[in-house]
């Protein structure tokens, strides 16, 4: 990765803005909507910047900049037409350490904004890093057309549940096997149709008929080598895993596709390594699953030829 995807949490705090024009007055509008506060140095307004200073929903802090206005400041924006005032702006921001946006010049940047999809509190960013921002853009107009506009509304009410159900379950690979069940569920279906009520009492049904989890194993073959290969069903029970039992010839192209947070145990054989007998491997995927845990044993290539899956 070219830069590490964060979101920052800019309410009430100062962000400058280097520039007045309309580039700058997409940014301002941006920052506006994450509730920053938004300090502006440009010699002129554009008429959209000045409505909101007239508004006071910016500061106009003055019109030449000067490298003390960032003693203070979370993030910069260099917005203007004069790449050498671009260039002094960042090298500032850059000795001060500041984070620091030159617009549509990557080299000058250490963030960047992505395409987003609102649908807040849920929210999508698609980013190319600087080389294909039309790329990105078509994605996201994608995205836009493929999530539904309830999703927001989705993840407020699971918000305001969490604290209910951390409480009726004690771990978290229960919680996650209740939301993955409630998100795929009916309730999904009710906030789609604006039945608000009738979605909480959903979740309080499903919550007190919630059982003990059962674990499983699903035998999942990694082809190849290619991620792009594997089939729907296999990829969906690799990130659904607690635990991904793997051979040494699965590639970390398709391992990094394993949930963060699911233990990964390496029982393939090696040159020179420790070598995992395929009877110990069975009694582990056993003993893994009985503590109700979801298991995936994936094998390189087709575990199917050569009898191999019938061993496992």
């Amino acid at each position: 990765m070219d830069y590490l995807p964060i979101f920052a949490d800019l309410k009430h705090r100062p962000v400058l803005v280097v520039g007045g024009g309309e580039v700058a007055a997409r940014k301002i509008s941006l920052l506006l909507s994450a509730g920053a506060d938004v300090y502006v140095v440009a010699q002129s307004l554009a008429d959209e910047v000045n409505q909101l200073h007239q508004k006071q929903s910016i500061h106009w802090l003055a019109k030449v900049f000067d490298v003390t206005q960032l003693d203070d400041i979370f993030l910069v924006i260099a917005a203007t037409n004069n790449s050498t005032l671009n260039a002094q702006v960042f090298q500032a921001a850059n000795q001060r350490r500041r984070l620091v946006n030159v617009v549509d010049d990557p080299a000058r940047c250490s963030f960047i904004f992505p395409s987003i999809v609102d649908r807040s509190p849920l929210v999508v960013a698609v980013s190319s890093a600087g080389k294909a921002p039309v790329l990105a853009r078509l994605l996201r107009e994608k995205l836009e057309a493929l999530l539904p506009a309830s999703l927001g509304t989705v993840a407020e009410i699971a918000g305001n549940w969490r604290d209910r159900v951390k409480q009726r379950l004690s771990t978290l690979s229960e919680r996650r096997r209740f939301w993955e069940r409630i998100f795929n569920g009916r309730f999904a279906a009710l906030v789609a149709a604006n039945r608000i009520d009738d979605a909480q009492a959903e979740l309080e049904f499903q919550l007190s008929q919630n059982q003990g989890q059962t674990g499983d194993v699903t035998l999942v073959g990694a082809g190849p080598g290619d991620a792009g290969l594997l089939t729907l069903r296999g990829l969906q029970a690799i990130q659904q895993a607690d635990v991904v039992l793997h051979d040494s010839l699965v590639t970390d192209e398709i391992l990094a596709l394993v949930r963060r947070d699911a233990e990964q145990i390496c029982v393939g054989k090696r040159a020179g390594a420790h070598s995992v007998a395929q009877e110990e491997t069975n009694q582990l995927l056993v003993k893994l699953a009985l503590e109700g845990k979801r298991v995936v044993r994936l094998k390189g290539g087709d575990p199917f030829i050569f009898g191999r899956a019938v061993k496992s």
